[in-house]
């Protein structure tokens, strides 16, 4: 009989290939447990004859979870998949619906590409925060400190490219302070590039960058990863994005609340952060929390809820989404250069642990 393999990754985020898995044929079933991988969204189970995939499910699961999974191939040959509690998805087998590739940082790398996106419309208090030269300075620094701290440690040949978002102007909209005063920041794709850049010229480009208004809640962060993809990242150097704002962009998939959004949009967040993430960018996101007073949370929590969840499903894993209020650099290097061999986004094939609750049995 041919052998039935699962794609999967060895202990601790080894190679990826076939594991025989203890199937005697139609009328017998198995039990698996498998972690998902850091920053992966849930399982993704491939079964495979040698000749092709007989099967793909998506099992729901957070980042670096261990789950267990029943696979059960009946009598007539129809496979199912269980795991108790969660979510199962069948897919189509076809290889349209493979999962993303798995990204391995390149941490030994003497290389390193940084894009740092700013919201230009993110607010402490009631005023754009780059309007506060004291506010943002201190946020500036904190950001030098980063990629100086991390270069230092990887002893890395550092380019940054600087870029700001604001959005679109809202279709009739007079009111000055609704109208944005760019949709990204230098407008000219030619201008977005990384460059060497030491921690004077880099604190000086961030202090350069002007305050907009946004106009609506969602804003061109979407628009601004799109243009990240544009970068000239270099072949074997580690690359990092760094996104730091309040504003979410657009998705699909996970709409913000209703009259959050005036505008027809061109990008997606998930669709962006996901072909950066094929490219072997690692995302980084801080969030800026607002102050929110009593009389106005609960009308309000929705749409902050909303970004804060955005910020965190942008990270490559969560242990790189900060919060922008207690961001310490130094902790964000460790993080950063704490090794995580292989990382997921969205549902990626598991790291197998072995068997589950029950052992193969034939029916």
């Amino acid at each position: 009989m041919t052998a039935i393999e699962l794609l999967a990754f060895d202990s601790n985020g080894g190679a990826l290939k076939g594991h025989r898995l203890p199937l005697a044929g139609p009328g017998s079933s198995c039990s698996l447990r498998l972690r998902s991988l850091p920053g992966a969204s849930g399982v993704h189970l491939a079964l495979t004859n040698g000749e092709g995939v007989l099967l793909r499910v998506e099992v729901a699961a957070e980042s670096d979870e261990w789950v267990e999974v029943d696979i059960d191939w009946d009598a007539g040959g129809r496979w199912s998949v269980a795991s108790a509690g969660r979510r199962v998805l069948q897919l189509p087998i076809e290889d349209a619906n493979a999962p993303l590739p798995p990204l391995r940082p390149a941490y030994r790398a003497r290389q390193l590409d940084v894009a740092l996106l700013v919201d230009g419309t993110m607010r402490a208090e009631t005023a754009t925060l780059l309007a506060d030269r004291k506010l943002w300075g201190a946020h500036a620094e904190q950001l030098v400190a980063l990629i100086e701290g991390l270069t230092a440690a990887m002893r890395a040949d550092l380019r940054v490219a600087v870029i700001a978002f604001g959005d679109r102007l809202v279709p009739a909209t007079s009111a000055p302070d609704l109208r944005p005063a760019y949709h990204l920041d230098p407008a000219e794709p030619e201008a977005r590039t990384l460059r060497p850049m030491d921690s004077g010229q880099l604190r000086a480009r961030l202090l350069s960058l002007r305050p907009t208004s946004g106009g609506d809640l969602v804003d061109a962060l979407a628009d601004a990863l799109a243009a990240c993809r544009q970068l000239r990242w270099r072949n074997g150097a580690r690359k990092l994005l760094v996104v730091t704002g309040d504003s979410p962009g657009y998705s699909i998939r996970w709409p913000a609340p209703w009259g959050s959004n005036a505008q027809v949009r061109e990008n997606d967040v998930d669709v962006e952060a996901a072909a950066l993430h094929r490219e072997g960018v690692e995302l980084v996101s801080l969030y800026h929390a607002p102050a929110i007073d009593a009389a106005t949370f609960e009308f309000v929590r929705p749409f902050v809820d909303h970004a804060r969840m955005q910020y965190l499903r942008l990270a490559s894993r969560p242990g790189l989404c900060f919060a922008a209020g207690a961001l310490d650099p130094a902790a964000a290097v460790r993080a950063l250069t704490s090794r995580v061999p292989v990382l997921g986004r969205g549902a990626s094939p598991g790291i197998l642990g072995g068997p589950g609750r029950g052992r193969q049995h034939r029916k």
